[in-house]
């Protein structure tokens, strides 16, 4: 019997794996135990017979935005309300915390049952990706230049904060630590592996040509390995998507930003990477 909404626990994490890899997102299952560190008690989910049938995450940045992710149903059980439960019960626990905004990343399929609930479409979001082998014959050797460092400094958070629009400093730091950090004075790229393909973001950067500097020393240390990439980016930064052609990737897909409640200033030229679809 489907049960009532509850909070995800460690040991649910395998479950919880089987409705990602069944809708084939690449996240793994740290990504689902850092989610439930940043946030304890923002995985919710909905059992049925032992097993996770629904989930969503609600990951707050202070109380000024929380991002919502994870919303995921088992095939078999869709179309029976369970994600407008989770919704719902992530908007009433954001309401209870006087969290003033929320926003997520809408395929074209949950979109109208987040505008049912009051979000509305800020802009696109894309998820590029370039496959193992594929590499440009003029692909460059990145310039270090001697002082990137391995760490988001108070600086770089600063200029993250006006980026995004709120301070994110807890989850850039469990980001860093998962995988690995290129920074430098002007901005910064992190990457970490992901199910299927290695995933870069975020990137935040002051010029295109640093952002390109940064996200090449990534693609250069891990090119011995082959492997497949993922990045998502705001198509709203045009310095974005030619950094992303340049090196090769393409656009596979097309997502809604979407948001409710306030309005949050940022800025999207500084934006080269996000951080996930269910971390903004």
């Amino acid at each position: 019997m489907v049960g009532t909404v509850r909070t995800m626990k460690p040991d649910d994490v395998a479950s919880a794996m089987e409705l990602s890899i069944a809708a084939n997102w690449n996240q793994t299952p740290e990504d689902w135990y850092r989610i439930m560190q940043l946030s304890p008690g923002g995985c919710r989910c909905i059992e049925d017979g032992g097993k996770i049938v629904a989930s969503a995450s609600l990951l707050p940045f202070g109380m000024q935005l929380a991002w919502i992710g994870m919303v995921l149903t088992r095939p078999e059980y869709r179309r029976q309300g369970l994600a407008r439960r989770l919704m719902e019960d992530a908007i009433a626990t954001a309401e209870r915390s006087s969290i003033r905004a929320l926003k997520l990343d809408a395929t074209d399929e949950g979109r109208p049952l987040y505008e049912s609930l009051g979000f509305v479409v800020e802009e696109v979001v894309e998820r590029w990706g370039r496959d193992s082998g594929e590499f440009l014959a003029a692909q460059e050797k990145p310039d270090l230049g001697g002082d990137d460092s391995s760490k988001v400094c108070a600086a770089l958070l600063a200029q993250d904060r006006a980026a995004f629009g709120v301070d994110r400093g807890e989850l850039l730091e469990a980001l860093s630590a998962a995988g690995r950090c290129n920074a430098s004075e002007n901005g910064y790229a992190l990457s970490r592996p992901g199910r299927v393909a290695r995933y870069v973001g975020p990137c935040v950067a002051n010029s295109e040509e640093e952002a390109r500097r940064l996200v090449a020393a990534h693609l250069d240390v891990e090119a011995r390995d082959h492997c497949h990439w993922y990045w998502d980016l705001l198509p709203a930064n045009p310095g974005a998507v030619r950094v992303a052609t340049r090196f090769g990737f393409t656009c596979r897909r097309s997502l809604w930003r979407m948001r409710r409640g306030e309005s949050i200033k940022n800025n999207d030229a500084m934006v080269y990477a996000i951080a996930g679809f269910e971390l903004g």
